[in-house]
């Protein structure tokens, strides 16, 4: 998991050896940032590579190429590489075998962590609408609210535009059958920062974690929301002045 676990705390138990020594070394082009043109400093959610590793292999996205490459660990060969329809711009989820993704395509991944073959993908949004995007076509539901696993369920989100329509979902993590899914973010009608009352939602871009039963939505350059991980309730979210939920 990036940042260690499902609350991203970026913790870990293992010390690491007085002296390191290279192994050695994978050079890849630099990623284009989906915010790169303007001067975004709380949008660089993909600013560069962000690996995972399971047991002897390393996952790793690209938005450079759609892709998802696995690395063997102590050698640096190139295992697989999986290629989706838009680009992957963070990281992996891996666990019990398997590796969950999103893209701007708009769909949700899953991989068999050995051999890179699909073993499913789910629409993030009940519609195949696509727009143009950092100069492509991209789904109007790019799943940019990363994959974090808990036991038996991965949770994701799509969709960046509140007036669109935000999704998130929990899903069984070995099928993909839905447990859950949150389709009313979008149109919360409350206060904005200018003082005016207004209907909008959380943006979800970046990745998402888990904590004390809450699932916790990263919103862009707003607060996060705050959702029941068991129900996918809204628990709480602020715009800048009016709230909604209790925190």
């Amino acid at each position: 998991m990036w940042r260690g676990d499902a609350a991203r705390t970026a913790n870990t138990s293992e010390s690491l050896p007085e002296k390191l020594h290279l192994q050695w070394m994978r050079q890849y082009p630099p990623l284009k940032p989906a915010f790169w043109q303007i001067r975004q400093e709380r949008l660089q959610f993909d600013l560069g590579y962000e690996p995972v590793v399971l047991g002897k292999t390393l996952f790793v996205g690209s938005s450079r190429n759609d892709s998802v490459t696995a690395l063997d660990v102590e050698t640096g060969a190139e295992k697989w590489r999986f290629y989706a329809d838009g680009p992957v711009r963070l990281a992996p989820a891996a666990a019990a075998g398997q590796v969950w993704f999103g893209s701007d395509d708009g769909f949700f991944y899953c991989l068999d962590a050995e051999s890179g073959a699909l073993r499913w993908k789910v629409r993030g949004a009940p519609s195949p609408r696509k727009a143009l995007g950092n100069g492509r076509l991209i789904s109007v539901w790019p799943a940019r609210g990363g994959a974090v696993v808990e036991g038996d369920r991965v949770y994701f989100a799509a969709g960046v535009w509140p007036f669109e329509g935000i999704f998130v979902h929990a899903l069984e993590g070995r099928t993909g059958r839905s447990v859950w899914v949150n389709d009313r973010l979008g149109s919360l009608y409350a206060e904005h920062p200018h003082a005016a009352m207004s209907f909008g939602g959380p943006s979800p871009q970046g990745c998402l974690l888990l904590h004390r039963g809450r699932l916790v939505l990263p919103s862009s350059r707003s607060f996060p929301a705050f959702l029941d991980s068991q129900s996918g309730e809204l628990v709480g979210f602020e715009f800048g002045h009016g709230t909604h939920g209790s925190q």
